[in-house]
């Protein structure tokens, strides 16, 4: 939801405790009212009079009603927009840390190394399968041309 259809139900809301909460005061303009404290009277009248104050309460309860159904749906909609992003973020250092992975991998293949000719740095065996041997044997091996020429 956007801010309009929040502001726009909350308003909505507020209005609506406002309407319920005067209907008593328009049904009981009228009547007679008698309030007392501990038997002795405070306000003799008609219902009418304690409008005002009535009205006060009333406007007030309405618009903290209002005002807080507005703060808590866009509370609900930054919770979400959080947990979206959050969720968001959360792949994308996944991600990141694949590639990082992979380019820590490819910075030290054997390839790049024999390159860069940093072959000392290969392992033993990757460095034999860089010369030209396959694992059966085949290819120059440049030990056993030596091997050979001097054993003729």
């Amino acid at each position: 939801m956007s801010f309009s259809k929040h502001l726009l139900s909350s308003v909505l809301l507020a209005g609506t405790i406002f309407a319920a909460a005067t209907i008593p005061l328009a049904t009981l303009g009228s009547k007679p009212v008698a309030i007392q404290l501990e038997g002795k009277p405070v306000f003799t009248g008609q219902f009418k009079e304690l409008a005002a104050p009535y009205m006060g309460l009333v406007l007030a309860l309405s618009i903290g009603a209002g005002a807080t159904n507005f703060a808590v749906m866009r509370w609900c909609q930054s919770s979400r927009k959080l947990n979206l992003a959050e969720s968001e973020m959360s792949t994308l250092k996944q991600q990141l840390h694949e590639q990082e992975t992979l380019i820590e991998t490819l910075k030290f293949s054997p390839a790049r190394l024999q390159a860069s000719g940093l072959e000392r740095f290969l392992p033993e065996e990757s460095s034999w399968r860089q010369r030209g041997h396959s694992a059966n044997g085949e290819g120059k091996n440049e030990h056993s041309q030596v091997a050979f020429e001097t054993s003729t």
